[in-house]
């Protein structure tokens, strides 16, 4: 068998199968969702009179501490589909607002986060709507059989999903005796908190001058003005994410009944919030990595099989859009050997 196998088209999968494709080989990607880019998510809503309004529901920003991602930030400006969008945010606490500049660039696509994905996709072979349901040993390479029946074959299988839904098909492999198999079981170990978003397209903007805040109120732990991150003339609009701790205790309501809850969280910090034009809630089940597995991510030459994703540890600065990419580019660079 030939050719590489990405399951998950979330960025670290964009990341190594971008390079993997630069070096020669041929990579298939597959994915559940009907687009790429996983959490680094962007809703799209269009409002009666006709006017669209992005909001980056996932992941908020993405940053630069490496020179690679730097590359790639700075060759988007120039681009035209990258903006640096603050440095700094705000933290509210008991009603006071401090801080805000901190001198870091936050980087924000101004059509949305999930524009850093369709590039990384761009060239790509990558097939949406595509649940994979178990993996399968051949002689030279690898089966991966899917939800509707289909299956796909490759010499090479790479990984790049959240931790709880690899841990089941890596379980159901017999990796023992191979350099899989401890890893495999750091899988298992890996935690995720979860994540209760909202969105709201407001009538008007809030009389205030931040694009962000970080709070300790006890049901939200950011709020984003998320037209500051857009073209003039955007809709104001807001993006709020609940705290892990409410997000667990209120996980299996529906959108719903969490989506006013949410609201009257964010009008307890910023005041009365103007009339919603559009509002929604979304869930994440799998949003932040709080036990993150350690290395960069997985490689097994013996086997030709790998993952990645940003629940692994490429650096000292914790789980981020920019973890997913280096997790992405260095499985790449150990698949290839350079």
């Amino acid at each position: 068998m030939q050719g590489v196998l990405m399951v998950g088209a979330g960025l670290g999968g964009l990341a190594a199968a971008r390079d993997l494709g630069a070096a020669g080989q041929q990579v298939t990607l597959l994915d559940k969702a009907r687009g790429v880019s996983g959490r680094a998510a962007t809703r799209r809503v269009t409002l009666p009179d006709g006017r669209e309004a992005r909001l980056d529901h996932g992941a908020r920003f993405f940053t630069a501490r490496h020179d690679r991602t730097r590359a790639l930030a700075e060759a988007g400006i120039r681009e035209g589909w990258n903006a640096e969008w603050t440095r700094g945010v705000s933290r509210w606490q008991a009603g006071q607002i401090s801080g805000g500049g901190d001198g870091h660039p936050r980087y924000a696509p101004p059509q949305g986060l999930s524009t850093l994905g369709r590039t990384l996709a761009r060239g790509l072979e990558v097939t949406t709507g595509v649940t994979v349901t178990s993996l399968e040993r051949r002689p030279g390479g690898w089966r991966v059989h899917t939800r509707d029946g289909a299956t796909w074959e490759a010499g090479t299988l790479l990984l790049n999903l959240p931790a709880p839904q690899l841990a089941p098909l890596l379980a159901d492999l017999d990796l023992r005796g191979s350099d899989s198999e401890g890893t495999a079981e750091r899988v298992a170990a890996v935690e995720y908190a979860p994540c209760w978003a909202a969105g709201v397209v407001l009538e008007r903007d809030l009389d205030v001058s931040w694009p962000a805040l970080r709070t300790d109120h006890p049901v939200l732990e950011w709020l984003a003005r998320e037209h500051t991150k857009r073209p003039a003339g955007h809709p104001p609009a807001l993006t709020l994410h609940a705290t892990p701790d409410w997000s667990r205790a209120n996980l299996e309501r529906t959108p719903e009944e969490v989506l006013p809850d949410l609201l009257r969280a964010a009008a307890e910090i910023t005041g009365d919030l103007p009339p919603a034009l559009h509002a929604f809630a979304h869930r994440w089940r799998y949003a932040i990595p709080n036990r993150p597995a350690p290395g960069p991510c997985h490689w097994d030459p013996e086997l030709r099989l790998g993952w990645c994703g940003d629940w692994f540890t490429p650096d000292e600065h914790g789980p981020r859009v920019e973890t997913a990419l280096l997790s992405g580019w260095t499985l790449a660079r150990r698949v290839t050997g350079t």
